[in-house]
């Protein structure tokens, strides 16, 4: 056999040796979707983020984020000694005319478990307004949580999650924005 027919199959099998290495990893909650109702009232900006148009004075939108299961956000193995996980957000709030509410929800899916009723469960809130104002980006994380839940780990077999943003302007003046949102283990 020729060398060139077998180095491309190495070749190959190093590719996908690659992937499937890097299979793991996905983004938490970093891809929002704007409500089909808010699709107008949305501005996607250059940095990433997502506000409500200027030309809009009054108004909400929601956009949501997906929450894929990762290993460091899921239950730990029994007898690791891990953190509770922490949701953020970051955000923008101008003040007075502007408000920015991110939702943790837990979605009953029941993949095994036929017998509990469906519900949705609110497992953290974070809430713009008990942040001091700024025109610039912010972090926030979670004022009030589900610790319970946040400190197992999210369980993909039975729930769903997802992290609901809802932009807010009162005024003109408003000027709400949303980079993203995220969940991340606290190992300190």
């Amino acid at each position: 056999m020729p060398l060139r027919v077998r180095v491309l199959p190495v070749i190959f099998t190093f590719v996908v040796g690659a992937a499937v290495v890097r299979a793991d990893w996905t983004a938490v909650a970093s891809t929002g979707t704007i409500d089909e109702g808010d699709l107008g009232k949305i501005v996607l900006n250059n940095d990433g983020s997502a506000a409500i148009r200027s030309t809009i004075s009054s108004t909400s939108a929601k956009v949501r984020f997906n929450v894929t299961a990762v290993t460091g956000i899921e239950p730990p193995p029994p007898g690791a000694i891990s953190g509770g996980l922490v949701f953020a957000m970051r955000f923008r709030d101008n003040g007075a005319g502007a408000r920015v509410i991110a939702t943790l929800k837990r979605v009953t899916l029941e993949g095994f478990h036929f017998s509990r009723p469906q519900s949705t469960d609110v497992l953290g809130t974070i809430d713009s307004d008990l942040v001091a104002p700024s025109n610039g980006w912010q972090t926030a994380w979670s004022q009030n949580a589900n610790w319970k839940v946040l400190t197992n780990g999210l369980s993909f077999l039975d729930y769903g999650y997802v992290v609901e943003v809802q932009l807010i302007k009162h005024d003109a003046t408003g000027d709400p924005g949303i980079m993203g949102v995220q969940l991340f283990r606290d190992e300190t």
